[in-house]
């Protein structure tokens, strides 16, 4: 398998984690803490893995940090672009006042640069499960090579932005949807999977029920991964509805193909940063595992997020620095899926 797609909360070895340098209002770099304590850096590059920078001049490590050292040739945003003075229309208001960047496409990936390491630490985080007994026929599907038909139905996350590929940016990483495929192929062997994606960016799970019968029923998918919350969570939703939003899919989607089977992917959080767009996802997690029977799982996105923000900066795994990830938090979502689907 990929060493991407290597979970990142078990092993001793991180490939290309990202980060996002940015310099303090007086001008400094703080050392930045990686996802673990470094013991021994293997490569420091720029997200696009062009450009390859060199120990002592570029980089150095200090107390299992990354430092940034004066000279050195790693671009680092400066404070007031990251945290603009004043709206010159590439920002969004911060929540405690003045304002932050914001960019879509390759604007972070292009900025951010991509450590790999080694290291002892330990996650102490949630670790995801195997979830194929509660999916006995996709289980059976992939276990046997058969064809089977897998549905992405979502928002923007769902779409793959920001993901280099998605963004024609290097290295061109596939989506974590593509990448979870391909995880599949390799551990069980199969050419059988079909991949179908009717996500569009901003929707609501209120589209997803509107739009059920069109963008999932008449597919008819073996599986159906069903990634809502993002936009729903900033709108304040509430969880009963969104909750009845997604029953609603699944039970439209069964009345076309009885069989199908359900994946329910809780969604990343939102930049706390940026005012507004971190609303109440975090609550519909709950409500989401009630859900969990026969031909029913999910796969908690949320928890895994939460505790990655315990030790690394949200601008260190986003796209667009407000609600999209980067390619590391891209391969976060397939590793989690992968061990949903019982391939890592």
């Amino acid at each position: 398998m990929d060493p991407l797609l290597s979970p990142f909360w078990a092993g001793n070895e991180m490939t290309n984690e990202t980060l996002l340098p940015v310099r303090e209002a007086d001008g400094s770099i703080r050392p930045m803490p990686l996802l673990y304590p470094a013991e021994e850096i293997l490569s420091v590059r720029g997200a696009t893995l062009e450009t390859e920078y060199r120990p002592g001049r570029d980089w150095a490590l200090a107390e299992g940090k990354l430092v940034i050292p004066a000279g050195s040739e790693i671009p680092v945003m400066d404070h007031d672009d990251y945290y603009p003075p004043a709206d010159d229309g590439h920002c969004f208001p911060h929540s405690e006042g003045g304002f932050i960047r914001f960019g879509e496409g390759a604007y972070f990936h292009r900025r951010q640069i991509a450590v790999s390491y080694r290291h002892g630490g330990k996650w102490d985080g949630p670790v995801p499960t195997d979830k194929t007994a509660l999916l006995p026929r996709t289980a059976k599907l992939l276990r046997s090579g058969a064809a089977m038909n897998c549905l992405i139905f979502g928002d923007s996350i769902s779409t793959g932005a920001n993901a280099s590929g998605v963004v024609g940016a290097p290295p061109y990483q596939k989506p974590w949807y593509e990448l979870t495929a391909e995880g599949l192929a390799a551990f069980y062997g199969t050419a059988g999977i079909r991949l179908l994606n009717t996500s569009v960016g901003g929707k609501t799970s209120a589209w997803g029920r509107d739009t059920a019968r069109e963008n999932a029923a008449a597919l008819r998918p073996d599986l159906c991964v069903i990634g809502f919350g993002m936009n729903d969570g900033s709108g304040r939703v509430p969880p009963e509805t969104f909750i009845g939003n997604l029953v609603a899919i699944m039970e439209t989607t069964r009345a076309e193909n009885p069989a199908c089977e359900f994946v329910l992917i809780a969604t990343t959080l939102a930049n706390r940063e940026v005012r507004g767009f971190l609303g109440n996802q975090a609550d519909y997690l709950s409500p989401m595992l009630a859900l969990e029977r026969e031909g029913v799982c999910v796969a908690d996105m949320t928890s895994l997020h939460a505790a990655l923000l315990r030790r690394k900066a949200f601008r260190d795994m986003s796209g667009n620095n407000v609600n999209h990830p980067n390619d590391f938090l891209s391969r976060a979502y397939a590793q989690l899926m992968l061990r949903t689907l019982g391939a890592i």
